[in-house]
């Protein structure tokens, strides 16, 4: 039997009705069935009308509805808060035990975003930080020197405690080449951070001053060095450098004159690998670091390391009263470079040196000579710029040898005026000759000893001893010559 196009169409839209309750509602006991050839539809009246029911609600039993719904959803009161949602990837909440234990409780803590910086309330329970952000503490005003354990190793994972100094910098966390007289200091300084994976560090940074000071720099007359700078993670030493989702940041500058470059850093890893930093001063000095979580910073002391110049007397010994001289050795430092040059003034009280002024290459020393003084010993001091850079000492003894020398060569010359006069030979004439020519020759052998080579005897050390005890002789026997020409005769024997 066909059906007419009316039928058909009504029993259609009566599917179609019929479609949108069907999904929610368990299968019918009159299910639609269609069979090849033929179509033949069967609804069920009542689901028709459940059907129409639904689509013609009113809006005001919507609304309700919903309403209900969500005053169902709230718990009843004194019931549990529903669980929180989940924290960002990498991000870790640090209870309050946690943070006195790594970072201690007598100062503030602050937490450093990239928003800004702020204070953590004291009686927080916890605090959530997450990567690129850190909670910091400062423990004091100065950094505090520590010593590089020479030839240690690291033992277990030590972590820094708050109240407690930080252990020495073991090798492995030195830069490498690093001399065993850098100084190292360890900051007042302790960020907390995580990074991606919600690994915890605590990181402490480090002030390493090589070669324990500023060396003088002849050239440009300042004391200059070099400085590095890093931080170490003290709970995860072992784990080698790591990378940090934020550098932090520092101001460096010096308080007494002079300059530090550069003056800001910005550390991006953990370990090796520390910034540089040159500084220059005309003395000692202290160096001023502030970050963005502490703008009073804190005082790292710089010394100087005082130049040293080489001096070296040919003669620790010599005669006194003047009567003595020794030639010293001036030569700056080894580590000087070739082309250096300094001008060295001498102070030498008691004495006197001969230039007291120098110039002194890295190349080629300078020689001075040093006239002795009253007995004793007597200290010579070298100077650059009006700093002390060096000191020797000389001793200036009782002339015993020089008396000596002058009364050996008044006898010869005594003698040799009693051989060569043309007069009877009696023994009293030679004592008189020796008397005779004695002032003189006490005259010539202090000429000598000073060194006036009077005689033109053109000796190489006219005040040796040696020298001395000829020039004496010839002086005391042309004295008494003179004296016998100018009618001074012998005394009378009767």
């Amino acid at each position: 039997m066909i059906r007419s196009p009316h039928s058909v169409l009504a029993a259609t839209a009566a599917l179609a009705l019929a479609t949108v309750p069907a999904l929610s509602q368990p299968p019918s006991r009159n299910p639609v069935i269609s069979t090849a050839g033929s179509m033949q539809v069967r609804v069920d009246s009542s689901a028709v009308r459940r059907t129409r029911a639904v689509v013609t609600q009113p809006q005001s039993a919507v609304t309700a509805a919903s309403r209900a719904a969500s005053q169902s959803a709230t718990p009843p009161q004194g019931a549990a808060p529903p669980p929180a949602p989940p924290q960002s990837a990498g991000s870790a909440t640090i209870s309050h035990e946690r943070l006195h234990e790594v970072l201690g409780s007598s100062q503030r803590l602050r937490i450093v975003r990239a928003s800004g910086v702020s204070d953590v309330s004291p009686t927080a329970a916890a605090v959530t930080v997450r990567p690129g952000e850190f909670l910091f503490r400062k423990l004091s005003d100065t950094a505090q020197r520590i010593r590089a354990a020479a030839g240690s190793a690291p033992t277990g994972n030590p972590q820094v405690r708050p109240d407690t100094t930080p252990g020495p910098l073991t090798p492995s966390l030195l830069p490498s080449a690093l001399p065993a007289t850098a100084a190292a200091f360890a900051m007042p300084y302790r960020w907390m951070t995580v990074d991606s994976a919600g690994v915890q560090r605590v990181l402490v940074p480090y002030f390493v001053l090589l070669g324990g000071g500023l060396s003088y720099d002849v050239e440009s007359r300042l004391y200059k060095g070099r400085a590095l700078i890093g931080v170490e993670d003290t709970l995860n030493q072992s784990a080698g450098p790591v990378t940090l989702a934020r550098p932090l940041r520092m101001l460096l500058s010096t308080t007494k004159g002079g300059r530090i470059s550069p003056e800001q850093i910005a550390i991006a890893h953990t370990s090796l690998d520390y910034d540089s930093v040159h500084i220059e001063s005309p003395d000692s000095n202290l160096v001023h670091i502030s970050t963005g979580a502490d703008r009073t910073g804190i005082f790292i002391p710089i010394p100087v390391l005082s130049m040293t110049v080489s001096m070296t007397p040919q003669q620790p010994t010599i005669q006194g009263f003047g009567l003595g001289t020794t030639d010293i050795g001036v030569t700056l430092p080894r580590g000087m470079r070739r082309t250096d040059t300094a001008v060295v003034s001498f102070s030498a009280p008691g004495s006197f040196v001969s230039p007291n002024k120098v110039r002194v290459s890295g190349a080629e020393g300078a020689t001075v000579r040093l006239r002795s003084g009253l007995p004793g010993r007597h200290a010579i001091s070298a100077f650059i710029d009006g700093v002390e850079v060096g000191q020797t000492q000389v001793v200036s003894e009782t002339p015993i040898s020089f008396l000596v020398a002058t009364l050996l060569g008044i006898l010869l010359g005594g003698a040799a005026r009693f051989v060569s006069a043309k007069r009877r030979k009696r023994v009293k004439s030679l004592q008189w000759d020796i008397i005779k020519g004695a002032p003189f020759g006490v005259l010539a052998a202090i000429a000598g000893a000073v060194g006036l080579d009077l005689a033109q005897l053109k000796l190489g050390e006219p005040g040796a001893l040696p020298a001395i005890m000829v020039t004496a002789a010839i002086g005391a026997w042309l004295g008494a010559k003179l004296l016998d020409r100018g009618g001074a005769s012998a005394p009378s024997t009767t």
